[in-house]
């Protein structure tokens, strides 16, 4: 018994980890030694400097999206001052989600900022689709109310952009939560690195939303392949749909690092976690078939975000095979979970999570007997 659940934890540990990215990348580089490069999308300006639009859905943000929307001027204005050519037509949007507070008023303060307001509230999902099948921009930059950006990020986006690369479809920054505890911070940190091995196979397939840019065309594209189903996890649900759909394309990260001062610290947060989980059993079950269908590679990089959703089941067995075979060790544990759980919000946080993920074959057999989307 003890042998089989140690062996079964650390293969769990393993698959959310470092297992399916080094399992795509011999595929991933004997493909790219057989084909050929992604065509170029044609720009629809015919200015040098690519066409760049920013959307920032937001539903009652008014506390948050001042601070993230002078954030991006100062960015833009940076670039702008050091760069003595013109540089790109960019526009930020706000798209204002049925809200109910100072969140139109507040984005209508600056300069740059334009708002398009929806009477009801009619979700994140679809306000995007609204707002990115509008654009005629060559670039598209996805931005969460809560986003702050550094100085100088605009500017190593801008570089990637007009970098001549011809087969980039998304380019995507790190991450850092700034309120979160140091527990996850650290994790954070080392979801980075796990990314970073995946962009040895062409890039990622979940993109932190807290800003990730797309070429316009390829997004459009992906949006319609997508229907009309309201995703919930745009984060992984749009970088999947690019990859499966683009076999030869890839996405870039990291370039830059930006913050998000929204997460909320200390808390359980059951809620976000379990909408996180609902998101990820869905497109789970409607998309990733297709996905190792159309480019295999895609899927086994998506299948270690199928390890995440059942990290708490490999970390339990883990627990409980050493608990087995050193029953001293026991007692000190609980003890010492118990006083981490009234003394450490960043245990509390990861105890959330831990919670949610146990519940997650629960919610699978519940998600069974609803409707799920699919590529058309």
């Amino acid at each position: 018994m003890i042998p089989i659940l140690l062996g079964v934890g650390f293969f769990g540990f393993l698959g959310l980890s470092v297992l399916c990215p080094l399992l795509a990348l011999p595929a991933y580089y004997f493909r790219r030694k057989k084909s050929p490069e992604m065509p170029r999308q044609k720009s629809e300006t015919n200015d040098t400097s690519p066409s760049i639009e920013i959307f920032i859905p937001a539903h009652n943000e008014a506390e948050r999206i001042g601070p993230t929307l002078a954030s991006i001027q100062k960015s833009i204005q940076r670039l702008q001052i050091r760069e003595l050519q013109p540089g790109p037509k960019i526009r930020i949007r706000v798209g204002a989600d049925g809200c109910t507070d100072n969140t139109v008023s507040v984005a209508r303060g600056f300069s740059m900022v334009a708002v398009t307001e929806f009477s009801k509230k009619c979700g994140k999902w679809s306000v995007l689709k609204t707002l990115v099948t509008a654009s005629t921009a060559d670039w598209v930059i996805l931005v969460d109310a809560g986003t702050l950006w550094t100085e100088n990020f605009f500017s190593d986006l801008l570089r990637q952009m007009d970098s001549g690369k011809t087969n980039v479809m998304a380019i995507a920054p790190s991450y850092r939560p700034l309120k979160a505890g140091w527990l996850h911070q650290i994790l954070w940190r080392l979801e980075t690195g796990l990314k970073q091995m995946e962009v040895f196979c062409g890039g990622p397939v979940s993109l932190h939303g807290a800003t990730v840019a797309y070429q316009t065309p390829l997004l459009k594209k992906a949006l319609t392949s997508l229907g009309n189903t309201l995703w919930v996890n745009d984060d992984v649900v749009i970088p999947l749909t690019l990859r499966a759909l683009n076999p030869e394309g890839v996405i870039l990260y990291p370039v830059g690092e930006v913050w998000d001062a929204g997460i909320k610290p200390h808390q359980l947060d059951l809620g976000r976690r379990k909408r996180l989980l609902i998101g990820n059993l869905q497109w789970v079950g409607a998309l990733l078939p297709s996905c190792i269908h159309r480019n295999p590679v895609a899927g086994m990089v998506a299948g270690r975000r199928l390890f995440r959703v059942l990290w708490a089941y490999w970390f339990s067995m883990i627990v409980f095979g050493v608990a087995l075979a050193y029953h001293f060790v026991v007692l000190p544990t609980a003890a010492t979970v118990g006083v981490l759980m009234v003394t450490s919000g960043s245990f509390r946080q990861l105890s959330g999570a831990a919670l949610i993920s146990l519940f997650a074959p629960f919610l699978i057999i519940q998600a069974k007997r609803q409707p799920l989307g699919a590529w058309k």
